[in-house]
């Protein structure tokens, strides 16, 4: 007996070992007779026992061939059957029918803006020109609700295609719907409204309004675009216009670290405040399309509005945000210490004339405002100086307008004339000395 469970021939109904087979059966021949389905049981796992055990290697080397044989048989590739795709005949089909469809309505808007253009009594003579006119003697019934004509029910024909048609039939375009079709703009050309009563409207069927209809309803889509689309164009407009004041801000923090005078400690402060200002709009659109409803059967366009709302979030953290900022008053104070300024006594040897300067009005094209001075310059005044205060002013209304690159190019002006004043006053002193 091993551990944990009985082995050898043992009886399942005493539990004995009866150390051979064929005592095993007929102890159950013997003693369990009545149960023959569990005995043939038995004796069939035996037989099937007994086979293995008479197999020898050459035996067992021909059934595994064979088991491999029908395995391979099953694995074999097999070819697919006939097929055939639809897609390419569906192409040509759909793009026959979309070019039939397209040229039949240009016809019907060109038809239909030579309509709008007569006038006059005998406007009917003119419409019968534009298109021909279906023969009416051999028309009974009206195609569209095939009512039977007569002294009542009267023939017409459509302005559009020329086809025949009952009055119930059919439909009055108005002057003013037409010229919309025509003309999908605001403005029609010049042309007169005229008011859309059924004698001064355009009489077509059915057929030729559904493909007018079509053609509207393409065109106020292609004018009208999806709030999601109105949004991320906003966003990228935005984008693209703090671009120009970060690139901006790069520009004036490396000149004032290197403890240049061109730009200002509190330009630098307040260029910060807008780009701050500009993220925090951006943020708040990048929200808006995130939160903006969406059909539950379209899960890509939630998809899309999460990705420009991560897009926008990486946008603000890694490039807005990441600017270093300006300064402080002792760090400046460190720089301009640790910089030797070129000729810096020079500048407080030229004059500044006190000048009182204008409102500062901004506009697409900025350009400074005239500067006047308080008193009247006298007549040997040195001009230099005089442009010299000019430029000052218009340096301080660029600052004042936030055109820093305007104040980069005076500051370069106003050093030129400095260089051009300086060595004039050299030029003077020594002449005096000679």
């Amino acid at each position: 007996m091993a551990e944990g469970g009985l082995e050898g021939f043992i009886c399942p109904r005493c539990m004995k070992d009866f150390r051979s087979p064929q005592n095993l059966i007929t102890h159950f021949e013997r003693s369990h007779s009545e149960e023959q389905d569990l005995l043939k049981s038995i004796k069939s796992i035996y037989g099937k026992a007994k086979k293995i055990f008479k197999l020898d290697e050459q035996d067992l080397e021909q059934f595994r061939k064979e088991l491999n044989l029908e395995r391979n048989l099953v694995e074999e590739p097999q070819d697919p059957g006939p097929t055939k795709s639809y897609t390419d005949y569906f192409k040509e089909v759909r793009r026959d029918r979309l070019e039939h469809r397209t040229t039949e309505t240009n016809k019907l808007i060109i038809r239909l803006d030579r309509l709008l253009q007569l006038d006059g009594s005998d406007r009917k003579l003119h419409e019968q020109e534009l298109v021909a006119w279906i023969d009416g003697t051999s028309v009974t019934r009206c195609p569209s609700c095939a009512s039977s004509f007569n002294l009542v029910v009267r023939q017409h024909h459509c302005r559009l295609c020329g086809s025949i048609m009952c009055n119930s039939c059919s439909y009055f375009l108005s002057y003013e719907t037409a010229e919309e079709i025509v003309t999908p703009v605001k403005t029609f050309n010049g042309r007169e409204h005229r008011s859309s009563k059924e004698s001064d409207s355009i009489r077509i069927c059915q057929h030729c309004l559904d493909m007018l209809e079509s053609r509207r309803k393409a065109q106020v889509e292609q004018m009208m675009q999806p709030i999601i689309c109105q949004l991320y164009s906003h966003l990228q407009k935005s984008k693209q216009q703090i671009q120009h004041s970060v690139d901006m801000y790069s520009k004036m923090h490396n000149s004032i670290s290197l403890g240049e005078a061109t730009y200002a400690l509190q330009d630098l402060h307040s260029l910060r405040t807008t780009i701050a200002d500009k993220a925090q709009m951006i943020d708040t659109l990048s929200k808006k399309i995130a939160s903006l409803p969406v059909d539950p059967n379209t899960p890509k366009a939630v998809t899309l509005q999460n990705s420009i709302r991560k897009a926008t979030s990486v946008y603000i953290k890694d490039y807005l945000l990441s600017q270093p900022p300006p300064p402080t008053l002792e760090q400046l104070e460190q720089i301009k210490q640790g910089r030797s300024l070129k000729n810096a006594d020079d500048d407080d040897l030229i004059p500044r004339e006190r000048l009182r300067i204008t409102k500062v009005t901004v506009t697409t094209g900025w350009s400074p405002a005239n500067v006047n001075n308080e008193r009247t310059a006298p007549e040997d005044a040195d001009p230099l100086l005089e442009q010299m205060n000019n430029v000052r002013s218009y340096i301080d209304q660029a600052r004042k307008a936030h055109r820093y690159e305007e104040v980069a190019s005076l500051e370069e002006n106003l050093k030129m004339l400095k260089e051009i004043y300086r060595k004039q006053q050299r030029e003077k002193t020594g002449r005096k000395s000679d």
